[in-house]
This record gives C-alpha cells, sequence and structure tokens, in this order.
C-alpha cells in the first residue's frame, strides 16, 4: 500500500496509523468492516433522503463540499479517537461490560452533538441532533467492539457519514429545517 508510506513521509509517525488499525496493526473483522459499512450508508442515506439541504448538496462540487470533506477527516480521526479508544477502553479497564461501554460511547457522542442546538438557538434541533448521533454513535460503538477494538472501521463509517451530509446538514441546522424534521 502507498498510503501509510506518503503519510509517512509528511509526517504522520507510524505508531499513529497502527494505533488507528491502518499499515500494521488490528485491521478490524469483516464484521466489523461490513457492519461500519452499512451503518454509514443508512445513516447518510437517511440524511440524503429527509433533509432537502443534505440532498441538494450530497453530491455538489464546492468549495463548502470541499471543507465538508476536510471536516470529515478530522472529525472521523478526533472523534472516534475520543468516543472509541479513549472512552470505551477506559470503561473496559474498569470492568464495565462491552455493552455498558457501547451505550455510554452513543450517549456521550449524542450529548455531545448538542452543540448543534446551541449553535442554531434551536431546542429542538439540538435534541433531534441528540437522538440521531446517539444512535450513530451507539452504532459505531458496536463496530469497535466487533472490530475487536480496531479504530480503522469506524473512522472510514464516520467519514462516510460526515463527507455526505456535509455542509448540507450545517445549512438545514442554520436555516430552521432541521428543525421541521424534529417537529
Amino acid at each position: 500500500m502507498w498510503w501509510p508510506v506518503a503519510l509517512m513521509l509528511i509526517g504522520v509517525p507510524p505508531r499513529f496509523l497502527r494505533d488507528l488499525g491502518f499499515a500494521s496493526g488490528p485491521p478490524g473483522t469483516l464484521l466489523a468492516w461490513s457492519l461500519g459499512l452499512v451503518v454509514a450508508v443508512f445513516y447518510a442515506a437517511y440524511a440524503v433522503r429527509n433533509i432537502p439541504l443534505v440532498c441538494e448538496h450530497w453530491r455538489a462540487v464546492s468549495l463548502f463540499k470541499l471543507l465538508g470533506i476536510l471536516l470529515a477527516v478530522a472529525a472521523a480521526l478526533v472523534e472516534e479517537a475520543f468516543f472509541r479508544r479513549f472512552l470505551m477502553d477506559a470503561l473496559m479497564r474498569a470492568g464495565w461490560p462491552a455493552v455498558v461501554q457501547v451505550v455510554a460511547s452513543g450517549l456521550v457522542f449524542g450529548l455531545a452533538h448538542g452543540i448543534w442546538g446551541i449553535m442554531t438557538g434551536r431546542v429542538s434541533v439540538g435534541i433531534g441532533t441528540m437522538i440521531a448521533t446517539g444512535t450513530l454513535g451507539t452504532a459505531l460503538g458496536l463496530v469497535y467492539v466487533v472490530g475487536d477494538r480496531s479504530l480503522a472501521p469506524v473512522i472510514i463509517a464516520h467519514f462516510i457519514v460526515t463527507a455526505t451530509i456535509q455542509p448540507g446538514i450545517t445549512f438545514a441546522a442554520f436555516s430552521g429545517q432541521m428543525r421541521r424534521i424534529y417537529h
């Protein structure tokens, strides 16, 4: 594979790639990769089908879409490292069973995304976003567990979702379109 070498050439340390489940290290299981793809496709398809501005922008070629893709890379890496690796592994080390880890990860993921309600000044957007992203976070937590705790499948799934729905989801949140969906 050429891309691990390219990333190392620009200064990404090999351990970082290994810890994420890329290059050497646990690649995840076939079940995790399959489930992650199913989760990403269904979640993104739901947003495309039910949020007109997402539908309008998901295939658009624009500066906003490029920014959305860059955001998708950052969000997938940072959020999955925190909500799956850090949080779930801390709960595992504390002796909590996998089901608690998955549910806690989903709840905290949903709560963190409630910021959309604060940013838009719409409580309904915040609640709807917490429910939707909490569901996604729970599903990604399950993918993480069945993937032998490899971040690779959840990072790719998260990237697919965010790259598909940005910037449409942002436009929808600030235009009030999401409020109509959650009422």
